[in-house]
């Protein structure tokens, strides 16, 4: 049976007058996600409901907002982070209360004299190999959530938050020598939304450090997956590293490879130490993380002097080792893996000899990416600028901010800590 044009329009119109209500009513939903065992909070816990792509992450204290709209009222809420297994909690259970959320570990590791079919090394090569068939080899535009901070002598100095597309040139095999020009191609950002709240003359008083991290595309060169060469998982620097590896069981099924690295003793270079987790199944890379190896403290120490730095207009300042760590997740959505998250942090600490004075320096980056699209019309006709954002303020580039549009997004929600430190910052 055949409808008329018209009454297929009508009950369009009676469908949408049904459901709008229910698509403009939200459950507030709030807590924390701790580990079950240990008590202590899990930052970057991925929550999202289990029939649609509405969902958060914990902030760095694990804590989470999230507001789902009552047509999802019977929904379930997926609460999943590496190394533990995901908890089901329903969307109605967790409304109006301040949850508290506890995952059991799911990682379980095998005994140390067990057999591995693999050598890290070998793992690690399968995995570079499958990034093509993994991540998808074109072009991709991701949106992301970015924030960063900077703090001076432990002060936050300046508050960044942005929402950004980022369009990637996919996960294609490259030559090492073409890694320059696909550094340049790629990683385009296109600011969307942007604030800014900064104590500018203590930001500015250091110089060209002050200024760094205000290059909008610049977290993405943390993107493992798509820039190896260079890096523990490129085959040419492994004669660096020492490696070892457990197998573990992952959450419904299959293995992990757990890939610890380190900087082998007597290399002359400032190398990493750090984590690799890699699916067992398809060989995905599905986290990285590291930070200076202390095997290279003495030869940073040896080579310091050579790089001077001006700070508040005087030069002569010499940087200690830094400490700093850089982690990436990866998940999957539908055929093919992801960027997730990045976090960087980086703590530094400068000296001038001759004043016998110390000035420390820090900054906090976190992305989060919300949605990734393939589309091929909209990556042709993408206007990002790589110069976006690069000694400029946010805030400017995109005229004045939105604050409801702030207070209502769900992702990193600010903390009350932070929230006191903004409101001191806004009024110097």
């Amino acid at each position: 049976m055949r409808f008329p044009a018209y009454r297929t329009i009508l009950l369009f119109i009676m469908l949408v007058f049904a459901i709008g209500p229910l698509l403009s009513q939200v459950i507030g939903i709030s807590g924390i996600v701790l580990d079950s065992v240990s008590g202590k909070a899990l930052p970057f816990a991925q929550l999202s409901l289990q029939s649609c792509a509405i969902g958060t992450v914990t902030n760095e204290e694990g804590s989470f907002t999230l507001e789902v709209p009552s047509l999802f009222s019977k929904d379930t809420l997926l609460v999943a982070y590496m190394g533990f297994e995901t908890r089901k909690c329903p969307v109605m259970a967790l409304s109006g209360n301040e949850n508290i959320i506890r995952l059991r570990p799911g990682l379980l590791q095998l005994s140390e004299v067990e057999i591995v079919a693999y050598t890290p090394e070998e793992v690690i090569r399968r995995m570079v190999a499958a990034i093509p068939a993994n991540y998808g080899p074109d072009s991709l535009i991701l949106t992301a959530f970015v924030r960063s901070q900077k703090f001076v002598g432990g002060r936050l100095a300046e508050f960044t938050e942005a929402i950004i597309e980022d369009l990637k040139t996919g996960y294609k095999p490259y030559g090492r020598s073409d890694e320059k020009e696909k550094s340049r191609q790629s990683n385009v950002p296109l600011l969307l939304k942007g604030r800014v709240i900064s104590d500018t003359g203590m930001v500015n008083s250091f110089g060209d450090l002050g200024r760094s991290a205000g290059c909008l595309g610049c977290n993405f060169v943390h993107d493992f997956a798509e820039f190896y060469y260079h890096t523990v998982l490129d085959e040419k620097q492994f004669r660096y590293y020492t490696f070892k590896m457990d197998e573990q069981s992952a959450p419904g099924g299959g293995k992990i490879y757990h890939i610890r690295f380190d900087q082998k003793k007597g290399v002359k270079e400032t190398l990493w130490k750090g984590d690799i987790y890699i699916n067992g199944a398809d060989f995905a890379l599905l986290k990285i993380s590291q930070k200076p190896s202390f095997e290279a403290f003495d030869q940073f120490e040896k080579d310091k002097y050579k790089r001077q730095f001006t700070i508040r207009n005087t030069p002569g300042w010499y940087q200690e080792m830094p400490m700093m760590e850089w982690t990436t997740t990866y998940s999957k959505r539908g055929d093919s893996y992801f960027l997730s998250t990045i976090r960087i942090e980086n703590w530094l600490t400068f000296k001038h000899p001759s004043l016998n004075q110390v000035v420390k320096f820090s900054h906090r980056n976190e992305v989060v990416v919300t949605d990734a699209s393939r589309d091929p019309q909209k990556t042709r006709n993408f206007k990002g600028d790589k110069s976006t954002g690069v000694n400029q303020r946010w805030d400017q580039v995109v005229g004045k901010g939105d604050e409801q549009f702030w207070k209502g997004y769900n992702y990193l929600p600010i903390e009350e800590k932070l929230q006191e430190n903004l409101k001191k910052l806004g009024g110097r």
